[in-house]
């Protein structure tokens, strides 16, 4: 019991408003007064000229009588006219900012819609052709291929002319002086001198009896 009487109750934290509630309600308390004060003013203006100009239209009636207007005393109130609200006035001055609120909860995520692809488009144009790159390296030589067949046998070439011949009166004979040799010797001409060396006067002959084959 005495646990039950000692304890305590759990206190209750008022929540006071925050300072842009108050700022807003000041500011529209402010507003509504200005609205009223207005009204109220452009009432009383229109009161104001509706007396005045009812007290010109009695004073020149009395003139027009041949009298002089004299101000009685004061009548009684007159119904209200008709409220006519005047033109919006020039905006105020813009107010101090506010301080920053509360950042606001996380968004559900949006759900994921896949597209259909959309059409091909068309090929596009050509590009300009690349720059001629050098040369590569000469490659390996390959094996050497098979024997071709055999070519067909050339024809017969033209007979060749007769190779040189002594002058007329003239053939080739073997002088005694050298049986090896065959000089062109005039035809029945008899032989040099006996002997094994060749005589003095046969170095004298004619140069075409002098050439061997």
């Amino acid at each position: 019991m005495s646990d039950a009487k000692h304890s305590t109750k759990p206190t209750r934290h008022l929540s006071l408003p925050r300072a842009e509630v108050v700022i807003a309600g000041m500011v529209v308390v402010l507003f509504a007064g200005l609205a009223l004060l207005v009204v109220q003013f452009v009432g009383l203006h229109q009161e104001l000229e509706t007396a005045n100009a009812a007290r010109d239209a009695l004073a020149a009636q009395v003139e027009r009588l041949g009298a002089s207007p004299v101000a009685g005393p004061p009548g009684s109130r007159g119904e209200s006219g008709k409220s006519i609200v005047g033109p919006r006035g020039p905006a105020g001055p813009s107010g101090p900012p506010g301080t920053s609120g509360s950042p606001g909860r996380d968004g559900r995520n949006g759900s994921t819609v896949t597209g259909s692809p959309g059409a091909t488009g068309p090929v596009g144009a050509s590009g300009a052709a690349g720059v001629v790159g050098p040369s590569g390296p000469p490659g390996p030589s390959g094996p050497a291929g098979p024997a071709g067949p055999a070519g067909q046998d050339g024809k017969d070439g033209q007979d060749g002319t007769d190779g040189q011949t002594c002058p007329d009166g003239y053939s080739f004979q073997s002088p005694d002086y050298d049986p090896d040799a065959l000089v062109c010797r005039k035809d029945g001409a008899p032989q040099p001198g006996g002997g094994d060396s060749p005589s003095p006067s046969s170095l004298a002959l004619d140069p075409h009896r002098r050439q061997y084959i």
